[in-house]
């Protein structure tokens, strides 16, 4: 099993002046629903797993950071699963990627771009 490198700076929200949070945490809700001829609505849970999605932003990463998550995103990349802290509870979650790793180059500045990590 694959950890996610714990070396890496604490992500942050671009363009927030104030940013107390530093990520943004979605619950998927997996009840079925149906709707009877008499109008009633029936619902149930599909499944008893309520999955938990992060979505982290980096600014200013420098060079080495970014090449480290670079390597470990390509290591795993959306197929395998990893261990991962969670920065605002210090929790141990196992997780993968969803969606691209795209970043950006902001001289002098240094990498910036997102990452969605769900629960598994």
């Amino acid at each position: 099993m694959y950890t996610f490198p714990n070396t890496l700076p604490e992500p942050v929200v671009p363009y927030a002046s104030d940013s107390g949070d530093t990520y943004s945490y979605k619950m998927t809700d997996s009840t079925i629903s149906t709707t009877t001829d008499a109008n009633y609505k029936v619902t149930r849970p599909r499944t008893t797993k309520v999955i938990h999605t992060f979505v982290y932003t980096w600014t200013r990463l420098s060079d080495a950071d970014f090449q480290t998550l670079n390597s470990f995103w390509e290591s795993v990349r959306t197929s395998a699963s990893f261990n991962f802290t969670n920065y605002s509870d210090g929790k141990t979650y196992v997780m993968r990627f969803i969606g691209e790793f795209n970043f950006k180059l902001d001289p002098p500045n240094g990498w910036y771009g997102t990452l969605t990590f769900e629960e598994v």
